[in-house]
């Protein structure tokens, strides 16, 4: 199983970019072009390495961050004061009187509609009419019975049976 410390993912990328630095200077070192260092296979495999290393990193840092978060969300609602008492519904605030404004003409300012009543139970809705069961289809003929045409038929008959003698 792969570590999840922060500590050992960043000295495993500190390793593979060790060994990629190593590498390329051994190349470079050995007078291959740059073209020729990029398609290296043991370079490529290093590259990627030191890419999946700091992407674990990354999602190491995420989580911790993402954990700090929760705890600080958590603390900030401990602090908050408790509002609401066992087994009592607190009331709903009443939303703040707003300003009457007087469009031109000075019109009187519409009265704020009545509170709506809680609706009654709904009423069924109207039995639907089952669907009408479609017919059966038609019976199909097997396919490998063949009815005799008039050809076979005569030649049936021509043919002479055994228990005939």
């Amino acid at each position: 199983m792969a570590s999840k410390l922060r500590a050992v993912r960043e000295s495993q990328k500190a390793y593979w970019e060790k060994k990629l630095n190593a590498h390329l200077e051994i190349l470079k070192g050995s007078g291959i072009g740059e073209g020729d260092i990029l398609k290296d296979i043991v370079v490529r495999k290093l590259k990627a390495k030191v890419k999946d290393t700091a992407s674990r990193l990354r999602a190491i840092v995420a989580k911790d961050e993402k954990i700090r978060e929760m705890a600080r969300i958590k603390e900030e609602k401990k602090a908050a004061p408790v509002v609401k008492e066992k087994g009592k519904k607190a009331a709903p605030e009443a939303p703040a009187p707003k300003k009457d404004k007087k469009a031109k003409g000075e019109k009187a300012a519409k009265e704020p509609k009545a509170e709506k009543e809680p609706k009654t139970a709904k009423e069924p809705k109207a039995e639907k009419e089952p669907k009408a069961e479609k017919e059966p289809k038609a019976e199909k003929k097997p396919k490998a019975v063949k009815e005799p045409g008039p050809e076979q038929e005569a030649a049936k008959e021509e043919q002479p049976t055994g228990s005939e003698s």
